[in-house]
């Protein structure tokens, strides 16, 4: 039996805010809370994960900013609350 050569469309639908973003970001902040030096991988790591969500054509910039800002948001909470 042959395989079929029909693709999927690919999605063109976009979601705010960027969730990969939003998780890289609250991660790179816990985990360099906690392990300083671990911000020389992470740093760049959660650069490279905003970047590429626009550069894929995934999400708009504005998408990526706003999962970045409530991603910080959400880790910095967290740590608050951890006290």
């Amino acid at each position: 039996m042959r395989p079929c050569s029909v693709r999927p469309a690919r999605s063109t639908a976009t979601s705010f805010p960027s969730g990969h973003t939003l998780h890289a970001v609250a991660f790179t902040v816990l985990a360099t809370h906690y392990f300083p030096e671990l911000l020389v991988l992470l740093g760049p790591f959660a650069i490279l994960v905003a970047l590429s969500r626009v550069v894929l054509g995934l999400h708009y910039p504005s998408d990526v900013a706003a999962g970045g800002t409530i991603g910080l948001a959400l880790a910095l909470a967290g740590l608050a609350i951890a006290g």
